[in-house]
């Protein structure tokens, strides 16, 4: 029953975003929302379905190359929010051939997507992506992620000092460990690695685990609740990703109390550790600036324990400015703000 007075709720379609999440959550508050996955799917819904909507935001992802191709040939006339959850060019990977194609692909995109006329706006959740996108002279929104801080929170940490890494894949520097840990256990034999994740790279892990059986644990798979927990007791988060389009594992690490030890790329690592100062941004992905960052850490844990303790407090204080009920607010002045240039508000 509609209350007298109540101010109808713009109705929004969201793919491939918010699912079962937080921000969905808070966004419904002033939204009516439909979600579609056209990574299941295939395909956004036809054109006149999706012109109920007052506006679309469709998150890119990976694979497909072509997942979103369909959005940006339906002739529709409600505006679409693009949004790069997938970097607009990617890194190369020299053992596969296909990473060429899509940086050409990605290029070609970009200029199509300028003449476009359903895509009014484009989404980074990067500076560095923001920037990029912003050249093309496209209208463009720069929002991070955000982080659930009460599922990802500090908990009692490890008696053992513990450092963990997700994402046994190419792009996540998977094949770095082989060289990092060796080098971290010569100088700290009773440190402890949690390697966590599915991935085409998950060798490195079976290899190191053989090769270092009392310190390192495996898992290959966990509920967000478990690798939450997991986060919690760990101490430092290891992250010596090539490329990202943002990192969230970054935030929750933060959240969880966790110092993040990475390379000086765009997303989480520079927009949030660099910048805040809660962590240590190696560059040139120099393998021996990683190591001492995590045994710098080590030490600190060891032998000032309450200077760690202040950094850990300090990396939650962080988190918290990312906590997703600001997040949404940002989202939700970007919705507006596209609604109202459209004259749709």
């Amino acid at each position: 029953m509609k209350v007298p007075g109540e101010m109808k709720k713009t109705k929004l379609l969201i793919a491939n975003f918010i699912e079962n999440s937080l921000i969905g959550e808070l966004l419904r508050r002033d939204y009516e929302i439909a979600t579609v996955n056209t990574r299941i799917s295939g395909r956004l819904p036809s054109r006149l379905a999706i012109e109920k909507f007052d506006l679309v935001y469709f998150a890119k992802f990976h694979p497909p190359i072509w997942d979103d191709i369909d959005v940006l040939l339906h002739k529709t006339k409600t505006p679409v929010i693009y949004a790069y959850h997938a970097p607009s060019s990617r890194i190369f990977n020299p053992y596969r051939a296909r990473s060429y194609v899509r940086t050409i692909i990605s290029s070609i995109k970009l200029v199509y997507i300028k003449i476009a006329k359903p895509v009014v706006a484009l989404h980074a959740l990067s500076t560095s992506e923001y920037n990029k996108l912003k050249s093309f002279g496209l209208r463009c929104y720069y929002i991070p992620l955000g982080v659930n801080t009460k599922l990802f929170n500090q908990g009692l940490k490890s008696n053992r000092f513990t450092v963990l890494f997700d994402g046994p894949q190419y792009a996540k520097g998977a094949d770095m460990l082989i060289k990092i840990v060796p080098k971290i256990l010569k100088k700290a034999p009773d440190l402890k690695f949690r390697l966590t994740g599915r991935g085409v790279q998950s060798q490195y892990f079976a290899s190191l685990k053989s090769s270092f059986a009392n310190n390192i644990e495996v898992y290959t798979w966990l509920p967000r609740d478990e690798f939450a927990k997991l986060l919690s007791t760990s101490h430092v988060l290891l992250f010596p990703s090539r490329h990202e389009t943002f990192g969230l594992v970054v935030l929750e690490a933060l959240s969880s109390g966790m110092p993040v030890v990475c390379y000086d790329i765009p997303g989480a690592p520079k927009d949030i550790v660099k910048k805040r100062g809660i962590g240590v941004t190696a560059n040139s992905f120099n393998i021996d600036k990683i190591v001492n960052g995590i045994l710098g850490y080590y030490e600190m844990w060891k032998n000032e324990p309450e200077g760690f303790k202040r950094l850990s407090i300090e990396c939650r204080n962080v988190a918290l400015k990312y906590d997703w009920s600001i997040i949404a607010g940002l989202f939700d002045n970007m919705f507006r703000e596209v609604l109202r240039q459209e004259g749709l508000s």
